[in-house]
């Protein structure tokens, strides 16, 4: 009674609706071969787990001591049939599962990009689909190079060569092309894992790991760093933003043009104050080109189009409400004190520092960041 107190409750843990992080609802061609992997496994693995279990349950019933008299039963030593049975029968079983597994390894260690013509800077370019995915503590960045990654020095994540695109916490990919992945880290390991789109890969400090995504039908698939990685691992985030093409397109063109220049008051002085305070680590396109960041990684998330984005802090918070409109007392919470809102060794270098601004200093820099979009 007490096992099954127990053990339901925590089975029913797993039975969530809608589950953001579900590895059974594979949503791309790639998730679906490890599902179409998993699914025989975990059903074998059901059959043998019963199998077992009922007949040690059999045997239990049949030969139980009953008490009824002092003598030691008899003992059988060896049954040559059974040996062999239960010795070559997991063997042929596993040898089975063995060669379907390493077929799907195989799979998802291939590369079958096709290139995808994009408009950039008004210029039509063939683009092999590749980003650079960059984990550290504890957001990720995407860098986005349509000239391709051949030549590129990729070894140093702290020193990158300069992308067209970098975005934070939202990987933006087209449907229905395979998305090649270079995963690497600024500072510890990381592990890059969006279940819906594919299996996880590490993020290792001066080593590029390749991975592919892909998904079939726009939407929002949700992902969570899944190797320890300090304080705020758990709220180390991000999504995969999947578009139709000509939706990528116009992404693409607007993540091209520099930073608005602000005209309201209120935001320029909040330019002022971000010049001053936050350019030490953000990069913004057209104020400053980013030398490094005062941090460990040598990088903060670049907000040249914060609001473009619907996540910010690690892609813990929305930086929408449902109806579309700033959340507003979120952000000037983060920009307040942004280590009380997500757990960070600010004084080590790594995360956000609570930057002491005041009331009115705030109110000017959400004004200026509005204008990031």
């Amino acid at each position: 009674m007490v096992t099954l107190a127990i053990g339901i409750p925590l089975a029913l843990t797993g039975c969530a609706a809608d589950a953001p992080l579900d590895t059974l609802e594979p949503q791309g061609p790639i998730s679906r071969s490890i599902d179409s992997l998993a699914n025989p496994v975990f059903l074998v693995a059901g059959i043998v787990f019963v199998i077992i279990f009922g007949v040690s349950g059999i045997i239990w019933w049949k030969f139980r001591d009953d008490h009824s008299t002092d003598e030691f039963p008899h003992q059988l030593h060896g049954h040559f049939r059974a040996e062999i049975g239960w010795t070559i029968g997991p063997a042929v079983l596993m040898a089975v599962i063995a060669v379907f597994t390493l077929l799907s390894h195989f799979d998802l260690n291939s590369e079958d990009r096709t290139d995808i013509v994009i408009s950039v800077d008004g210029e039509r370019t063939s683009w092999d689909p590749q980003v650079v995915v960059v984990g550290q503590q504890w957001w990720w960045e995407f860098r986005y190079y349509f000239d391709g990654l051949d030549g590129l020095d990729l070894s140093d994540a702290r020193h990158l060569p300069p992308a067209d695109i970098v975005a934070a916490n939202q990987l933006v990919i087209p449907t229905g092309s395979e998305i090649g992945l270079k995963i690497t880290s600024r500072d510890v390991i990381h592990s890059y894992w969006i279940p819906a789109l594919n299996g996880k890969r590490d993020a290792v400090p001066g080593r590029v790991s390749p991975w592919k995504i892909e998904a079939e039908t726009p939407g929002v698939y949700f992902g969570q760093c899944t190797e320890f990685c300090g304080l705020s691992h758990s709220r180390m985030r991000m999504q995969t933003v999947a578009m139709d093409p000509a939706d990528f397109q116009l992404w693409v063109d607007q993540q091209m043009q520099p930073a608005i220049e602000p005209t309201d008051g209120a935001a320029l002085r909040g330019r002022a104050v971000f010049e001053g305070q936050c350019a030490r680590c953000h990069v913004v396109n057209g104020i400053n080109d980013g030398g490094g960041a005062d941090l460990v990684a040598n990088a903060a998330p670049n907000l040249t189009h914060l609001m473009s984005r619907t996540t910010y802090a690690g892609g813990i918070f929305d930086l929408y409400e449902p109806d579309g409109s700033l959340d507003r007392t979120q952000l000037e919470a983060w920009l307040r004190n942004a280590p009380a809102e997500k757990p960070a060794y600010a004084e080590g270098r790594r995360g956000m520092p609570a930057m002491g601004l005041s009331e009115s200093q705030i109110d000017d820099v959400v004004a200026y960041l509005q204008t990031l979009g």
